[in-house]
């Protein structure tokens, strides 16, 4: 092998184990404190502004939300036409009130994590997923963040 074909195939390898890259608990949950973070420091509004435009708050197949807890979703990082809809009332595909169960959740503990089967932003798919969620301190509101299994 020449040294271009060599570099060729170690970029295309590289290329190819980054897009086999799959999302983790661990990256959801750093997710999680971030997006906290910046409703403590920027504010209730910019936060849920920047959220709905994506950007860094999109990493895959991860995405975050932000729902009062009154089940009104305030900001969704992978579709932002969904905020101002309540959720509340949302099922999963098995029929779980996963709204319902976060908040209380969130409620009791300050955090939580429900298990869900909710359609995945990447493959547009129904799948596994994981929410880990933690209450917004001085805010009526939960924030999470949402990876696939």
């Amino acid at each position: 092998m020449n040294v271009i074909t060599r570099t060729t195939t170690a970029l295309l390898l590289g290329l190819s184990l980054t897009v086999a890259h799959a999302d983790t608990p661990v990256e959801a949950k750093a997710l999680l404190d971030s997006a906290v973070a910046a409703f403590q420091a920027k504010g209730k509004e910019a936060a849920i502004k920047e959220i709905n435009a994506g950007g860094k708050w999109n990493k895959g197949s991860l995405y975050v939300v932000a729902v009062q807890f009154d089940g009104t979703m305030l900001a969704h990082s992978a579709n932002e036409k969904m905020a101002g809809k309540n959720m509340l009332e949302a099922k999963d595909a098995a029929g779980k009130f996963f709204v319902k169960d976060t908040i209380s959740a969130v409620k009791s503990t300050g955090n939580g994590q429900v298990d869900m089967r909710w359609g995945n932003p990447v493959t547009k798919q129904i799948g596994d997923a994981s929410m880990f969620s933690k209450a917004v301190p001085g805010m009526d509101m939960y924030v999470g963040s949402v990876v696939f299994k």
